[in-house]
């Protein structure tokens, strides 16, 4: 089984209605906080009878509306006949199709076993549970169609395929299709069943580190007999038990074994962590499990569930990586990909660790669009050619993860220098702004090369994938371009090819206190009016043409009797945020560029701004 489809509406923060096909393997959940990945795990809970509206201005538009009251949630899990046989054993209960109910003469018999023949040859059936207005229904779906909805513990005769069949030899023993009373039961069974084969993992849905020291060696959904299983483990399935604590002890070095012994006079099983290896018989180390982390006793239901299942489970982690640490949950997660190849994991992450750790078969992405969930689905056989495309850019599949847009820059000084601007001039965007630098800016100078034609190459890598936030724009040092083609490379490129308005991101920090506090952090005492002086000789009237990182380098050269050499990616940096934090007007021009690249408002200043604070000690380092 697996689960094959999630359909929400009207509950907590879904509005319209949001489908989520589901594949086996990996399905991973992407999203910020509050953007509905729990409440689409919520219903995989097959009998959630809750209706929790949707309540905002987008169904609530005046004071004192009232939503409409009835939510829905629906679930379709992929089984086949010989797991649903499983359920009841002697006997298969489906309801008939709904091309069956338009038959005015049948043979109950003949159809009957013509319905068992074609799931023979096409065995899947996929049944469909609905939780409206605090009532369950269900539908089947076979090769021959769908049935109506069934009311889920509904005494009243309904149409069914019943067919009985002789024991031990599984031969047909009778079959029909008629009114049957009670199948609503028997619907109520496999619902029961399946749910049974159902688990979701969370920081707050804890396994029980006690248990009875009766029950039955299949973990609870709650895991709430997970010592109990532990022991059985332990206690039938000795080499079971031994790989079980070497896994863990693999995602968590520190915990060398896992028991869970009797507790005297108690009747209980309690699940125990131990520090050392069983052969140092040092039981008395012990920790017991109430005792620990959440993480760790997730991780040994997970693995129990992993390690006994017989059948096809489906496994559902909330945030992981809130109660596991990167490396722990890389390490779990290359254990399922191994181990656990024939169960479905369902997986919600606002971490990008989640995405480089497994080759996930489905990636939905949730957003708040204005005030409800929305939700959009990338195929996990895209995300190999488009980490390809990434890493030809450079670019990690992290460097855009959980960002709302990206600007790409010139070279790694800017990409440097750019989020600190932008956290101090566009505060309302730097955020969710990705910062990254082009790769192979030569191209956009290759004789038969449009600018334009490289701006479509990214431009059509943002459009491409859910996954990647829309460009901004490509931002590039002016260089020796006249205004008039900075213009026209712009306009070929529908304004996505954008050159700063002065030669070159150094020529915005030819800054005389600045130069002169870096030089004295490096150790060179150079009075400011020395710079200055130095400066004006250099750059007359401050020509906006003029070589800025020349400049610099033939600055901190002189200045430093050649001791020092200016380092574009180190220096420019520190000049940028001396200047940000001691003189910000001097930054103005840049700062409206800016705001205007992102669209903003430019009436406020920089002097309106919070400047950066130095360390105590004064430093800029």
């Amino acid at each position: 089984m697996y689960v094959k489809l999630l359909e929400i509406e009207n509950y907590k923060s879904f509005l319209k209605t949001q489908k989520i096909p589901l594949e086996p393997g990996f399905n991973l959940f992407v999203g910020a906080n509050n953007s509905g990945k729990t409440s689409a795990l919520e219903v995989l809970d097959l009998k959630t009878r809750i209706d929790v509206p949707h309540r905002s201005v987008a169904n609530l538009p005046a004071y004192g509306d009232l939503p409409s009251p009835t939510s829905r949630l629906k679930i379709t899990i992929e089984t086949d006949l010989s797991e649903y046989r499983g359920i009841f054993k002697n006997s298969l209960f489906i309801p008939v199709p709904l091309v069956f109910e338009n038959l005015d003469n049948y043979h109950g018999r003949n159809l009957g076993e013509r319905f068992y023949t074609a799931l023979l040859d096409y065995p899947a059936i996929s049944i469909t549970y609905e939780i409206t207005d605090g009532i369950q229904w269900a539908s089947y779906g076979t090769s021959y169609g769908c049935s109506g909805g069934v009311k889920i513990d509904n005494s009243l005769p309904i149409r069914a395929v019943n067919i009985k069949f002789n024991s031990p030899d599984g031969t047909i023993q009778e079959s029909d299709i008629s009114n049957f009373s009670g199948l609503g039961h028997y619907i109520s069974n496999a619902r029961d069943f399946y749910q049974s084969r159902i688990y979701r993992f969370s920081a707050q849905r804890l396994p029980a580190d006690k248990s009875p020291t009766v029950g039955d060696p299949i973990l609870q959904p709650d895991a709430g007999n997970l010592p109990y299983c532990i022991n059985h483990l332990h206690s039938n399935d000795a080499e079971g038990h031994r790989i079980l604590c070497d896994l863990v002890h693999r995602i968590f070095p520190s915990v060398k074994w896992i028991q869970a012994p009797p507790i005297p006079g108690n009747q209980t099983f309690q699940l125990q962590c131990l520090p050392e290896f069983p052969e140092a018989r040092r039981n008395d180390l012990a920790v017991p499990m109430g005792r620990m982390g959440s993480g760790i006793g997730n991780v040994i239901a997970i693995l129990y569930v992993v390690l006994t299942a017989r059948f096809p489970q489906v496994i559902a982690i909330d945030e992981p990586n809130s109660f596991l640490h990167p490396k722990a949950l890389r390490e779990l997660l290359g254990i399922l990909a191994r181990e656990g190849k024939q169960h479905q994991y369902i997986l919600t992450a606002h971490s990008p660790d989640v995405l480089t750790a497994v080759r996930p078969a489905t990636i939905t992405m949730f957003e708040l669009n204005d005030t409800f969930t929305v939700t959009k689905q990338v195929s996990g056989k895209d995300l190999p050619l488009l980490r390809t495309e990434l890493a030809e850019l450079g670019i990690r599949m992290t460097d855009l993860h959980g960002r709302d847009r990206v600007l790409w820059v010139e070279g790694q000084t800017e990409e440097i220098v750019m989020p600190d601007l932008l956290q101090f001039f566009c505060p309302e965007v730097s955020a969710g702004t990705a910062v990254l630098r082009v790769e192979h800016t030569g191209a956009f100078e290759k004789k038969g090369i449009s600018p334009a034609e490289v701006a479509k190459i990214y431009q059509r890598l943002t459009e491409s994938s859910a996954l990647v936030p829309p460009m901004v724009a490509i931002l590039l040092d002016k260089e020796s371009r006249s205004p008039t083609e900075c213009a026209q490379i712009s306009q070929e490129s529908s304004r996505k090819m954008n050159f700063l308005e002065r030669r070159m991101l150094e020529n915005y920090v030819l800054h005389p206190g600045a130069i002169s506090a870096i030089l004295s952090e490096m150790g060179e005492n150079v009075s400011v009016d020395i710079v200055r002086e130095k400066l004006s000789l250099i750059t007359g009237e401050g020509d906006p043409e003029l070589h800025g990182a020349d400049i610099l380098r033939n600055l901190f050269s002189d200045l430093s009797e050649t001791k020092l050499e200016f380092r574009k990616t180190r220096d420019t940096p520190l000049l940028f945020r001396w200047i940000l934090e001691n003189d910000p007007e001097a930054l103005a021009e840049l700062g409206d560029f800016l705001r205007h690249l992102f669209s903003l408002s430019c009436e406020e200043g920089p002097k309106k701004r919070k400047p950066l604070k130095l360390l105590e000690n004064g430093s800029i380092f």
